[in-house]
């Protein structure tokens, strides 16, 4: 794909996949090889006709939806698993090793002094101190999953990269919680005016400590909290929020139930907020789930949505892949001419406004399947293949019915009921097989009472 508006099809089509929980796994890997081999990440148009274009792959990977993946390259690995080549197409797009993006996760390789500050932290982490605050400062630029080039106070040429809290954390064998404690704590000291800010610091770089007993003053008193509070904290500093505030809200959680009652913008964000907090809590997905289970007018919504989802993804399948799978099972090459209905078909659709009306899914989903419809009917040779797949299939489970059948059991019931069916199947096996060999000679069958 060469244009824009083409590239945004394979790019829309990644990122709904990227999306999916039924079956991203399975065609997200592909999706991600076609946009390295044919660069449609560099510019596209969005559903909303916006001009899109990024200038390294990485951006258009943590780049907000629908303007990129809205993900981290962690994850992006993740996805591709252990396909070496596609793995090999990415780590030569970002210009870093395989065997680099394999042994950290999907992080690029890191220099040296980043990486000793992580393995000489994650060795003495609990022990607290000046100096593992100095290596979190100096090492971790919070708030990005990709490496952030620093630059030396006077303006020159670029020095050692810092790395995200996760990335420091996975090399030190640590969490990113307990990283952003030491960050914080030193923030918290630089504010007094006690060590520089550590956006002033590089990798490597070593400067005066305070004394050691001071370092308690602004660790303990701050960090030493409750796992519900640290992790308020660490989405505060995720999300550019207020820490104080977000913990009064946690304080008053009927305040918190009535505004979700009673504001349809709360509301929303509440939802977005349980939907993404789903992915990791087990004990959520399990409520939720109960939830759904015992409310009726929830499980047909569900319906509905996964209906939709379907149809979604049927129509993308004929877009971006050009195949369709024939009701016998078959799989076909759609005609270029189907292929780019398809694709006007699901432009409209992907716009990342998950309120698509149902009734629209249904008219473009029933678009397609009428093409191809059209396509199959049209063509002799195919409806005679779908006609043979089908009757081989019935004939395939029908056998497998009466294999499943044991003789010692008919034995030991002698029922005449049971001889009666089984002579009526005989017969019609009798007519079949007489009409598929066109009244050729054939073996004769014995009567099942001679049995």
């Amino acid at each position: 794909m060469s244009t824009s508006e083409g590239n945004a099809v394979l790019v829309n089509s990644l990122s709904s996949s990227l999306r999916s929980t039924l079956n991203g796994l399975d065609t997200a890997p592909g999706l991600i090889r076609r946009v390295l081999e044919e660069a449609s990440w560099r510019n596209f148009t969005t559903p909303r006709g916006e001009f899109i274009e990024h200038e390294t792959f990485e951006s258009f990977i943590t780049a907000a939806p629908t303007a990129g993946l809205g993900k981290s390259l962690e994850e992006v690995v993740r996805v591709i698993g252990d396909d070496n080549e596609i793995l090999a197409l990415l780590a030569n797009e970002i210009g870093v090793t395989v065997d680099s993006l394999k042994e950290l996760g999907g992080a690029p390789k890191l220099n040296r002094p980043v990486e000793l500050d992580a393995r000489e932290f994650g060795s003495y982490a609990r022990s607290g101190g000046w100096i593992f605050g100095l290596m979190v400062a100096r090492s971790v630029t919070p708030g990005s999953d990709r490496n952030r080039a620093s630059h030396s106070a006077g303006g020159g040429p670029s020095i050692e990269p810092k790395v995200s809290a996760r990335q420091f954390a996975l090399l030190a064998g640590t969490t990113a919680a307990r990283v952003m404690r030491f960050y914080r704590a030193w923030e918290r000291a630089a504010e007094a005016g006690l060590v520089p800010g550590a956006a002033t610091l590089h990798p490597g770089q070593n400067i005066e400590l305070p004394a050691s007993d001071e370092w308690a003053e602004y660790f303990t008193k701050y960090e030493q909290s409750t796992d519900r509070r640290e992790g308020i904290a660490q989405q505060a500093e995720a999300a550019g929020t207020s820490y104080t505030e977000a913990v009064k809200v946690a304080k008053n959680p009927a305040a918190m139930r009535t505004a979700i009652l009673g504001d349809h913008k709360t509301a929303d964000a509440a939802r977005r907020a349980l939907m993404d907090r789903l992915e990791d809590d087990i004990e959520l997905q399990a409520a939720m789930a109960r939830t759904i289970a015992k409310a009726p007018e929830l499980r047909k919504a569900v319906t509905t949505e996964s209906k939709k989802s379907e149809q979604i993804e049927y129509v993308r399948r004929v877009a971006v892949e050009g195949r369709v799978k024939t009701p016998a099972g078959e799989i076909l090459e759609v005609p270029p001419a189907l292929k780019a209905t398809a694709q006007q078909h699901f432009t409209m659709l992907e716009t990342g406004d998950e309120n698509i009306p149902p009734e629209s899914v249904t008219e473009a989903y029933e678009a397609v399947q009428h093409l191809i419809t059209e396509t199959i009917e049209g063509d002799p040779e195919i409806q005679l293949r779908e006609r043979r797949a089908r009757l081989y299939s019935r004939l395939q489970r029908a056998a497998k019915a009466f294999e499943d059948v044991d003789p010692d059991e008919l034995a030991s019931l002698h029922e005449p009921d049971i001889v009666t069916v089984l002579q009526k199947l005989q017969q019609a096996i009798a007519s079949c097989l007489e009409s598929a060999s066109g009244g050729s000679d054939r073996p004769t069958l014995r009567a099942v009472g001679e049995m």
